[in-house]
């Protein structure tokens, strides 16, 4: 039997299986990976969990085992304002949706503002997982360059005159302002309120993704667009995944009331809510401190791991080759010398030293990134980056 006649267009369309392959990659126990931007399993907190879910099931376990409001359970909606609130972004339970993860409500975003032929904007590099959910809708890409301020206005005002001139301005931003993935740039406070400005210029609405914001371990903190926003023209996206556990599954949408409702109507539709467990687990811990201590450890560590794997790049890297210094965040971006194709080695790498990386073409939405790669710090340990950073080194170069 042939399947291929009743596959949708979607499906047929070529698409990158990066998302796929690194999670693959998790059940390697022989490679070190820099590849997925995992939190490291020391990061967690094993006993507290245990004794939360053991409390939550003896208290209510019907509530536990069932299902959820659509919008998520109002006391977790509550306490997600006052956080929200809390980090600078002044916040009511209405304009709050729950997710199943931040990646899931840039699906609902996609579906509550997106048609056919509608434009929209992205950082190069950008979010590969931001990368495949738009791919799920026939939409023009366009791209704007990031450099060390993050997002380059100046070239997004280029851009935006010159949609003008063809009448197809955006209807959407999106960014990954603090501490970016991949690149792990951090957008100036200068750029932030230029961006504010074009996109009220221009008309259009911008999607901030903060998944990392949380995690700096350097420098000074910088509001977020959110919070610079007077015009409510940015849509926030948050998670629990690298500040507490991405196995709970749990983010939010923080937007105007009118885009919530929307929201929520488009999330009945996929798989009605999130799970029920995930969200009194995360409310728990931020009931009794637990995610801000976690928040503490996580930093730590990745301050460690960040100081190592740069100061490795600087003895172990050949000679041209460049990098980013992250203050927070998972990863460092890596320019490599011109003629050293990272996705052509990369199967070398996994399978000759051992090492895994994610080559700097997925990120792109149209060419680039040859010899550019990401590198993600937080999973391995201070030992497997001690021994793979001089592996990866030697594969990339030696085989160039």
């Amino acid at each position: 039997m042939d399947l291929q006649d009743y596959f949708s267009d979607l499906t047929r369309k070529p698409g990158s299986s990066a998302l796929a392959e690194l999670f693959k990659l998790t059940e390697r126990p022989d490679i070190i990976s820099f590849a997925g931007g995992f939190p490291a399993p020391e990061m967690f907190l094993p006993g507290e969990t245990a004794e939360v879910t053991r409390q939550l099931l003896e208290e209510d376990p019907s509530t536990v085992l069932g299902y959820s409001p659509t919008p998520g359970f109002s006391a977790l909606r509550e306490y997600l304002a006052e956080r929200q609130s809390h980090l600078g972004m002044p916040a009511a339970a209405g304009e709050l949706l729950v997710t199943s993860g931040s990646l899931q409500g840039l699906d609902i975003l996609g579906r509550v503002f997106l048609n056919r032929g509608d434009r929209i904007i992205v950082e190069a590099p950008t979010y590969l997982g931001a990368l495949s959910t738009f791919a799920s809708y026939d939409i023009r890409i366009d791209s704007v360059p990031v450099d060390d301020e993050g997002l380059d206005t100046a070239r997004l005002a280029e851009l935006l005159e010159k949609n003008r001139c063809q009448d197809s301005l955006p209807k959407l931003l999106y960014t990954v302002p603090t501490f970016q993935n991949p690149s792990g740039q951090t957008m100036s406070q200068r750029r932030r309120q230029e961006l504010l400005d074009l996109a009220g210029c221009f008309g259009f609405l911008i999607i901030e993704d903060n998944a990392y914001g949380e995690l700096r371990f350097a420098g000074e903190e910088i509001p977020t667009l959110k919070a610079l926003d007077a015009d409510n023209r940015v849509i926030y996206l948050g998670t629990f995944s690298k500040v507490l556990s991405p196995g709970i599954r749990i983010g939010w949408i923080h937007a105007a009331t009118e885009i919530v409702e929307r929201a929520i109507l488009v999330r009945q539709a996929m798989d009605q809510c999130s799970n029920s467990l995930g969200q009194l687990l995360a409310l728990e811990f931020g009931r009794r401190g637990l995610i801000e201590k976690q928040i503490n450890k996580t930093i730590h560590l990745l301050g460690e791991r960040a100081g190592l794997t740069l100061d490795l790049l600087a003895s172990e890297f050949p000679a041209g080759t460049t990098w980013t210094n992250p203050e927070g965040g998972f990863y460092t971006w890596v320019t490599l010398p011109p003629g050293i194709d990272t996705a052509q080695l990369l199967s070398h790498c996994i399978e000759e030293a051992r090492v895994a990386y994610v080559a700097g073409i997925a990120f792109y939405a149209g060419k680039g990134g040859s010899n550019q790669l990401r590198l993600c710090y937080s999973q391995p340990s201070l030992d497997d980056i001690a021994r793979g950073i001089p592996r990866l080194a030697k594969a990339l170069t030696n085989s160039h």
